[in-house]
């Protein structure tokens, strides 16, 4: 084992501040007390030798040369930086990348950075405006300073029809999770609550939560003023809470790097294999609402260059904006539903909290403390970005194994070998249909006031409409399952709309 090409994580660091005063800490000072944190961690006096420095994409402030900055607050000089887009992916994507450095010899230390501050600076800066700005044209010079996948994640129809919001997209989702699992609406809805409770008892155990209140499943059930429904079926306390301020970052080097600069074996946590993997772009063209092959094509990526099966993993932490991306994780991987081991040891974005792209750093610290305690044992972490679009992967240890293989993670658009095409939408569509998903919007008082459905014409092309928003249709629908359920579709050229009508 050539020790140089060994990659290693050797200094985690989070913080996070729940308080709301005027000296609170903006992303960028947040992501210079972490690195420092995660330095200190090490056992590392300085960051002077930082070779490579990567940043999350950070939503609560608009951030100029991010890299360029925090290099100058940490005294550094790295030859390599990165700043990303809008995508979840990122810190896992980041350590798959330096991994891949280390391992052709081009980094020996390196630091990745993230935080978020909409508790401090409000959502003036709201997620939905901050995704159009970003693909806006006049925002090319931005993008161009960016590293990884800069592709518009929906496309014109789906943007039409408001098909933007992860919430609306994650809903869409979670509904037809439900019409597969062959659920009642009754068992799903108690099924979600029971599954959120459990992770909000994790992050009741998370120093680092946002919340550090273990909510029972009748309470996230519950509708109130404070626990709304915001798009059927997830109230409120289902949903990633953003309104957070935290921040996490962590260093990698190489083995014989971490032993020369003195770093205590218990301290030092091995990436035993790596994986990133495409899903089809776009929503509307996916042949299953409810799957996400790539998650498994990622996922055994990583676990290819061990070798182990998902059952010999013991700690599992899949990334949880909303409730169908874990469990939709874990349906990919085929996990038993009753299969003991929780899907977070963090704690879940509804509960630990959403810091925009970089919860899945959060999750990679918090991996790495628990296999510190648990050398022996295996973890993997797995980020996704959009709306279940693509999947990063990592499997750490706390023992070493034989070095990564690098490769170019061609098997990323290789789906269809598992016979997984997009499928034709219309635009215009007309005729008998019926519902294969859908959602119902909610207004802030708790009144629904729209909703969307997916379905296909008799010949099978896939179209996107809208439902008249008719109070007692939109309630029927939140009581009983109307997926499968014939009904017409028809094109009102007027406003460039399907209407669909049971």
């Amino acid at each position: 084992m050539d020790r140089k090409k060994v990659p290693v994580l050797v200094g985690v660091g989070q913080l996070v501040n729940r308080e709301k005063t005027p000296d609170q800490m903006d992303p960028l000072k947040m992501m210079t007390e972490a690195g420092r944190i995660a330095a200190k961690d090490a056992g590392i006096n300085d960051l002077t030798g930082i070779d490579t420095l990567y940043v999350v994409n950070c939503l609560s402030k608009s951030l100029e040369n991010p890299c360029e900055k925090l290099s100058e607050k940490l005294g550094c000089t790295p030859a390599e930086t990165g700043y990303t887009g809008i995508g979840a992916t990122a810190p896992q994507w980041f350590v798959n990348r330096v991994a891949e450095r280390i391992c052709t010899g081009n980094s020996e230390l390196a630091l990745i950075c993230g935080a978020e501050a909409f508790y401090t600076h409000g959502k003036a800066l709201s997620l939905y405006q901050a995704m159009l700005d970003f693909y806006a044209e006049n925002r090319s010079r931005v993008r161009s300073s960016c590293v990884g996948d800069m592709r518009v994640p929906y496309s014109v129809l789906e943007e039409r029809y408001g098909l933007v919001m992860p919430l609306t997209m994650y809903s869409l989702m979670e509904n037809a999770l439900r019409a597969h699992w062959n659920m009642s609406v009754e068992d799903h809805f108690r099924d979600l609550c029971s599954f959120c409770a459990r992770s909000s008892q994790i992050a009741s155990r998370n120093p680092f939560a946002w919340s550090l209140k273990a909510r029972s499943a009748e309470e996230i059930g519950t509708l109130n003023e404070t626990n709304r429904m915001v798009a059927f079926p997830y109230t409120k306390l289902m949903c990633s809470n953003m309104t957070v301020n935290q921040g996490a970052a962590l260093i990698m080097t190489n083995l014989e790097k971490a032993e020369s600069l003195g770093i205590p074996k218990e301290k030092i946590v091995f990436l035993r294999g790596f994986g990133d993997a495409d899903d089809v772009w776009l929503v509307s063209e996916r042949p299953d609402m409810w799957a996400s092959p790539s998650v498994r094509v990622a996922v055994n990526q990583a676990l290819d260059h061990i070798p182990l099966s998902i059952d010999e993993i013991e700690y599992l932490d899949f990334y949880s904006c909303f409730p169908c991306a874990p469990r939709i994780a874990r349906e990919m991987l085929d996990i038993s539903r009753e299969d003991p081991r929780p899907l977070t040891v963090t704690g879940g974005m509804p509960a630990f909290g959403g810091p925009g792209n970089n919860y899945a750093m959060h999750a990679i610290c918090r991996m790495v403390d628990t296999l510190r305690e648990k050398p022996d044992s295996f973890g993997l972490v797995q980020a996704l970005s959009w709306y279940i679009s693509k999947h990063s992967a990592g499997v750490y240890s706390g023992s070493p194994g034989a070095i990564p293989n690098i490769h170019e993670n061609k098997d990323r658009a290789k789906l269809k070998n598992e016979g997984y095409q997009p499928v034709n939408v219309v635009a215009e569509a007309r005729g008998k249909a019926r519902i294969e998903s859908y959602t119902v919007l909610y207004d802030r008082d708790g009144e629904p006031y729209a909703a969307n459905v997916i379905g296909r014409e008799e010949d099978d092309n896939r179209f996107i409409a809208k439902i008249k928003p008719e109070k007692n249709v939109l309630e029927q629908m939140t009581r009983e399952e109307i997926i499968g359920k014939p009904g017409r579709v028809e094109y009102d050229s007027k406003d460039a709309l399907n209407w669909f009508y049971f």
